[in-house]
């Protein structure tokens, strides 16, 4: 049982990644301890509270022992490899690339291990790094959406190895909850993880565009870092020990200043399900179990027509 305004120690997997780092620096502040694995040999983070060691998790007795002698009470794991377009391009060149081969067996056994860790030295407060991609987006030639605004109960359609793997996620956290019915797991649905000073530009933002494949979607890089900690913190009340939930981690209005359901139109014709009148910039995502299970919201910049 985890009392109110417990402080944990956290492990945190890809803590000198954007998102990890974030986890990282508002944990500390609200006075978490925190253990950053990474896979560089050092960390620049000076902090009372924050140790960092260098791990690769596909090394899983090095994983669990450097959790174990930090005597860690709780897990967010954002690791992951992928390949990546410029965010200018975004149907370009990848500026990073993994074969699919790597990108599906580093990552499904990076997030196996860190279930396993968790199991294994009783840790029960877990946060696990899925995507909006699990469904299948960005990476699909042609994605498949059934109906809008997206929940968590929508199919799944992935197509290439990161996605998959996102989905694989989420089936390994539904495995161990009925193994370890004392464990509880949050899968977050992260989106376009954008800067704290770009999501506060409605202008900037609009101009920044988005993309049509992941429905214009986004979220600023503190309210990801928040979710994580919301993941581990939410009452059992709202989110029940024992359970494994998928959250979809985005913000409430599109991405444009402008019309998004001329946009779904312009894009997606053939999607005729619609469940939510949209009058100016809605977003695409139902996030409305994040807000009842972890208290979770992101800020909007809502937009209508003179």
């Amino acid at each position: 049982m985890v009392a109110t305004g417990h402080k944990f120690t956290i492990a945190v997997t890809g803590a000198l990644g954007r998102i990890g780092a974030a986890v990282c620096e508002l944990a500390l502040a609200e006075g978490h301890t925190v253990l950053g694995l990474d896979r560089a040999p050092e960390s620049t983070r000076v902090h009372p509270n924050y140790t960092y060691r260098q791990v690769d998790l596909t090394d899983y007795a090095k994983f669990k022992a450097a959790v174990a002698e930090a005597k860690c009470d709780a897990i967010v794991h954002m690791a992951a490899v992928y390949s990546q377009r410029a965010p200018t391009d975004p149907e370009g060149p990848f500026v990073i690339f993994y074969p699919e081969h790597d990108i599906h067996n580093i990552n499904a056994a990076a997030s196996w291990n860190s279930l396993e860790v968790a199991a294994e030295l009783g840790i029960n407060r877990v946060v696990m790094a899925s995507s909006v991609n699990s469904i299948g987006m960005v990476f699909s030639k042609r994605p498949r959406f059934d109906y809008v605004p997206l929940d968590e109960k929508h199919p799944f359609y992935p197509e290439d190895a990161y996605s998959v793997c996102k989905q694989v996620v989420e089936i390994q956290s539904d495995a161990f909850v009925r193994r370890y019915p004392t464990m509880r797991v949050a899968s977050l649905r992260f989106h376009w993880v954008i800067t704290d000073e770009l999501a506060a530009s409605p202008e900037e933002l609009s101009a920044a565009g988005g993309t049509w494949k992941d429905l214009w979607g986004w979220v600023s890089t503190t309210q990801t870092a928040r979710s994580c900690l919301l993941g581990l913190e939410a009452p059992t009340s709202t989110f029940p020990a024992g359970t494994h939930e998928t959250f979809f981690i985005v913000a409430p209005t599109a991405v444009r200043q402008g019309s998004s359901l001329e946009l779904l139109k312009e894009h997606f014709p053939e999607i005729t399900d619609i469940r939510r009148e949209y009058k100016g910039n809605e977003g695409f995502f139902d996030c409305s179990k994040a807000e009842r299970m972890l208290g979770w919201t992101e800020k909007a910049h809502p937009w209508t027509p003179k």
